[in-house]
């Protein structure tokens, strides 16, 4: 696996090789980051379900002012450091071990708050709902802030969002990309910062 944009581009970074966890495919990736566009830079980003890091590392290539992974296997953790010793990005960096959502609760406790979480948990495990679920009452995504979950077709996104809208849902092969935005209901505004509407 490699980094595909920015500082670090052509990068090596190490993945496990296990059954136990699914990389998100370059192509998959770069049509993430193309969508994103320039709402990388400056970010403090969370990278839910990490397993090897490669979407908040990439974050970090493209600018984002710090990441912190979260995953409960330990041998994720472990290759998310590797990585991150590797490319000398320990500074800007996090690693939590430990269940998602209970993560996501911490977060909501400490008033921690984040403007781009990436979601990509094992397929077909119920995951998509309950994370999205949480996230939307934790109050961790900053207004205006973005959440992009991988699934596929047949995984649907929870009905009943109260602070996250979804802008739009790439498909690729049969996987899905689904942004989400956060609005800034205080001011009655619902523009989206990934739809091309600014």
């Amino acid at each position: 696996m490699r980094i595909i944009g920015g500082e670090l581009k052509s990068r090596k970074i190490s993945f496990p090789k296990t059954r136990l966890t699914r990389p998100m495919t370059d192509r998959s990736k770069e049509t993430l980051f193309n969508v994103l566009g320039n709402l990388v830079p400056g970010k403090h980003v969370l990278d839910l379900y990490a397993g090897s890091g490669s979407l908040g590392l990439e974050a970090l290539s493209r600018g984002a002012l710090n990441v912190t992974f979260v995953d409960r296997a330990s041998w994720a953790v472990r290759v998310i450091q590797k990585n991150l010793d590797e490319l000398a990005l320990g500074g800007k960096a996090e690693i939590l071990e430990g269940d998602v959502l209970r993560a996501i609760d911490k977060f909501k406790k400490k008033a921690r708050n984040f403007s781009l979480i990436f979601v990509d948990p094992p397929f077909q495990q119920g995951l998509v709902k309950k994370t999205l679920l949480k996230l939307d009452q934790s109050g961790i995504v900053m207004p205006f802030g973005q959440v992009i979950v991988g699934h596929t077709r047949q995984e649907e996104l929870p009905e009943g969002l109260v602070t996250l809208k979804l802008a739009r849902t790439k498909k690729i092969g049969q996987a899905c990309l689904s942004f989400l935005f956060r609005l800034d209901t205080s001011h009655g505004e619902t523009k989206s910062y990934i739809s091309g509407e600014f």
